[in-house]
């Protein structure tokens, strides 16, 4: 799709793994082939859009609460490699899209801290996804701008999803999580809109 959307000016390449984490552990994004790989490819612009999977309480150790400053290191961690590789690329930092609850059960538990706030097959924790993660994912921006890092920031208008009922339909899959089509066109304007005047 962002190929698409960029056109015959740009070669796109896709490194993503689904269900990994910026924290490191079992499922973490820097274990996979995938990211080893990016290297070889020289990009020249990396979009880089990680973290609904780290809203699993399994991943976030024994004080069982969201590891605020622990995503923002582990996200920055993830850039600084990017940045240092050979090619010298410049990082797209893209906020993950919002997370909405699919049915009444799933509404009442929002806002509710983990355990019984966790829902869904993943064992997400849509609360997190939604209202932490854009501004630990910002914070993490400012950092690397402080550095002169050729880095910026990336968010994407979901039509004020997840307050917006009838904009998570239609860009959100049915478990409310993941990108419908419409969705994933979203972030890939996004995408294209921060790269027009890039050669």
């Amino acid at each position: 799709m962002l190929q698409a959307a960029l056109g015959e000016a740009f070669v796109v390449g896709s490194f993503s793994h689904g269900g990994r984490t910026a924290a490191d552990g079992p499922a973490a994004l820097r274990r996979t082939a995938e990211w080893r790989s990016v290297s070889c490819f020289r990009p020249d612009v990396v979009a880089l859009m990680v973290g609904s999977n780290d809203a699993k309480p399994e991943t976030w150790g024994p004080a069982m609460a969201f590891p605020r400053d622990g995503y923002v290191e582990a996200l920055l961690s993830l850039a600084r490699e990017l940045l240092s590789l050979p090619s010298r690329p410049r990082l797209l930092l893209l906020v993950p899209p919002p997370a909405h609850a699919v049915d009444a059960a799933e509404a009442a538990l929002l806002g509710v801290g983990y355990p019984r706030g966790s829902v869904g097959g993943a064992n997400l924790d849509k609360g997190v996804i939604s209202t932490l993660l854009p501004p630990l994912v910002g914070r993490a921006a400012r950092v690397l701008a402080s550095e002169g890092a050729p880095a910026q920031l990336v968010e994407t208008a979901f039509g004020g999803c997840p307050a917006n009922q009838s904009a998570c339909c239609e860009l959100l899959a049915g478990d409310g999580i993941h990108t419908s089509a419409a969705g994933s066109a979203r972030l890939a304007e996004a995408v294209r809109a921060r790269l027009v005047g890039v050669g």
